[in-house]
């Protein structure tokens, strides 16, 4: 089930919600537990087989690790079988996206087993449950967090339906510590209500009005498209990509809040970055820091003389690309981020400081969007032949028929108005706006009432108009559910 589906928004949600909040404490985890799992069910349902898995998996390594600790036994196998575990099972699934048949007969799998194993469906939120159960092993081991003994409370955590589909990803901590008091407030819920609402606006006025844009072009067997709509092709994915990712996060944090938990925010204005290491900081800040904290500092632990944090650097990287899927198009991606932070590091980072801060912007851009053509290309070849379109190189150019590269060469109006509202609102306006409302309502308190009307208005118009546009295109999936 997606969360900006008719189904969740004006079912699924309001029922949970109904039940929900009228509950004592104790009864509230179970409710998100038993929401969670039909949430599963409903859009999965071998997932939850799947999921629950993993989950007793994790549950009963995290007693065991704590139990052999209480008794002075030796621990670190049982982390190490955990986390070998789950990253076998998320290899699997991702060697039959990538590669199907062939790749499980290239890696020896019994014969008779590869036709049935090929045909079996991604589970749902695998890649986030896999990250979150493996650093709450190593949690466990490194005593920064204790053992869940409650099964229930653990479930909920892993299985928590606002984050299952593509995060943020959640450490087990302060995820507890919320969990233990669900009392949100009446400015809570309102507070919720108008970010799930602005993450939907997000998702279907302007990613999904780009995704009709950019699927044309890189849906198309070959890049057999001229210079300009090639640019404007990777334009309109760029700004995709964010806002249909941001735009779930939003709903996920709204609904996360609803309940009484504040979920990680997981952007922070990332195409304003100065720097690809700077980019980092504010794209999926969860999974940088998931591969920060669990990965590099401790391959710096350990790190080669000379050569040794440039090569953990790629290793981070070639790791974040596989996150995504076992095709070189994502280990290409991971590659050039990597290869950019390691310059930067030797060096011209210091060099930056001294740019032009448009220049500075400029550099970073053309990396990060140089690295989107290789991730949302379906080829190696597809994406070299692209750069020589970008590149203005019309050789072998042939005009296909518009059955094909429909809604090429006509742009919709729409499209126009949903480009220009995807760049305006990938600079920082929310925030500028907010500090203006604060002076003034800091001077005319009086003001709040206004500002906040006016605010909730535009929100809900939008929002029907988003749901207008549901009803009348297809909507596409959130890009990150399949990774």
């Amino acid at each position: 089930m997606d969360i900006s589906s008719l189904v969740f928004l004006f079912l699924f949600l309001p029922v949970f919600l109904l039940v929900y909040l009228p509950c004592g404490q104790r009864f509230k985890q179970p409710v998100i537990l038993a929401a969670s799992i039909a949430f599963l069910a409903w859009g999965q349902k071998a997932a939850v087989l799947w999921l629950g898995g993993l989950l007793i998996l994790g549950y009963l390594l995290g007693l065991v690790i704590a139990r052999a600790k209480e008794k002075g036994r030796s621990y670190s196998i049982w982390v190490w079988i955990g986390i070998a575990l789950n990253i076998l099972v998320l290899s699997f699934f991702k060697l039959t996206t990538a590669f199907g048949e062939a790749g499980l007969i290239r890696i020896h799998f019994p014969q008779n087993w590869v036709s049935p194993a090929a045909q079996l469906a991604v589970p749902i939120g695998l890649s986030y449950v896999v990250f979150q159960l493996i650093s709450y092993l190593v949690d466990v081991w490194r005593d920064d967090t204790p053992a869940e003994r409650n099964f229930i409370a653990f479930s909920a955590y892993v299985l928590f339906f606002p984050k299952l589909l593509s995060g943020p990803i959640t450490r087990y901590k302060p995820f507890a510590l919320q969990m233990q008091e669900l009392h949100p407030s009446a400015e809570k819920l309102a507070a919720g209500f108008r970010r799930l609402l602005a993450g939907f606006v997000k998702r279907a006025l302007i990613a999904n009005q780009m995704s009709l844009f950019s699927n044309a072009v890189f849906n198309l067997p070959t890049a057999d498209v001229e210079p300009k709509f090639a640019w404007l092709a990777l334009i309109a994915y760029t700004l995709q990509i964010y806002f249909d990712f941001s735009g779930y996060i939003d709903m996920a944090i709204g609904a996360g809040m609803m309940m009484g938990i504040q979920l990680p925010e997981n952007f922070n204005f990332p195409y304003i970055a100065q720097s690809v290491g700077d980019f980092w900081r504010r794209w999926h800040i969860t999974l940088a820091a998931w591969f920060r904290d669990y990965v590099f500092y401790p391959l710096e632990r350990r790190r080669i003389p000379w050569i040794g944090q440039s090569l953990n650097i790629l290793v981070v990287f070639l790791l974040t690309g596989l996150w995504h899927g076992f095709k070189p198009t994502f280990i290409v991606w991971g590659t050039v981020h990597g290869i950019a932070l390691v310059v930067e590091n030797l060096g011209l980072a210091r060099l930056l400081k001294w740019l032009w801060r448009p220049i500075r912007h400029a550099y970073t851009l053309a990396v990060v969007m140089a690295a989107w053509v290789f991730f949302r290309s379906s080829s190696l070849d597809f994406a070299f032949e692209f750069f020589r379109r970008l590149a203005g190189d019309t050789a072998g150019l042939t005009l296909l028929p518009f059955s094909v590269t429909t809604p090429l060469p006509f742009i919709e109006p729409s499209f126009l108005m949903a480009l220009a509202a995807g760049v305006l609102f990938s600079l920082p306006i929310s925030s500028v706006w907010n500090r203006i409302r604060a002076n003034v309502e800091n001077r005319q308190a009086h003001f709040y009432l206004l500002f906040q009307v006016l605010e909730d208005t535009a929100l809900v118009i939008l929002f029907i108009a988003g749901i207008a546009l549901l009803l009348s295109y297809n909507f596409f999936p959130v890009l990150y559910a399949k990774f």
